[in-house]
């Protein structure tokens, strides 16, 4: 298993083994590869998905209570802990796909970071987060497990490719990445 968790609650157990079920899927990386060019990254989406699919890196799904009760992140990872990402938990209690969404969202980053640790090469770093590898992927995690057949995914990809729904916050100094709401349906 690439991703763990070792807490208690049932959803998010749920959806950590439907993101190690994913990340076997050659289906998955199929939809990958297949893709096209994402904003923000030099890699060809064939590139990427080698990367992921080759990548050893092993991550640890951890919970955080965010400072404020209203926020609409839903995970981060941060480079200085680079075996980890971590999920709001006041956004758990939510739909279990797209909380795999979210886990493979921040895999995508963990690999890239782990590639390579001095640059970001396929995050959503631009002026655009449309589009990007992150959301791509996770999008594609969770479509798949949400039982959509593998054909008609990339038109469903296409369709959310333009919607607005997606903030990224990034702090600088401290170099964690914050997603807010990205869910598919």
């Amino acid at each position: 298993m690439r991703i763990n968790y070792k807490g208690n609650y049932s959803q998010l157990i749920t959806a950590v083994e439907d993101a190690n079920d994913v990340l076997n899927s050659e289906d998955f990386y199929q939809l990958i590869s297949n893709y096209g060019d994402f904003n923000c990254s030099d890699f060809s989406s064939k590139d990427i998905a080698e990367i992921i699919k080759n990548s050893p890196l092993e991550i640890e799904v951890k919970i955080y209570k965010p400072r404020w009760r209203y926020s609409k992140v839903l995970g981060y990872f941060i480079k200085s802990k680079p075996n980890n990402v971590f999920l709001n938990s006041r956004k758990i209690y939510r739909n279990t796909d797209s909380i795999t969404n979210t886990i493979i969202h921040e895999y995508v980053h963990a690999v890239d970071n782990n590639h390579n640790t001095s640059a970001i090469e396929f995050g959503h770093t631009c002026e655009s987060l449309t589009n990007t590898a992150p959301y791509v992927i996770g999008n594609f995690a969770e479509l798949l497990i949400d039982g959509n057949e593998v054909s008609d995914i990339p038109n469903l990809i296409n369709n959310l490719v333009g919607l607005e729904s997606m903030c990224l916050q990034k702090d600088t100094a401290t170099d964690v990445f914050t997603i807010e709401e990205h869910r598919v349906k």
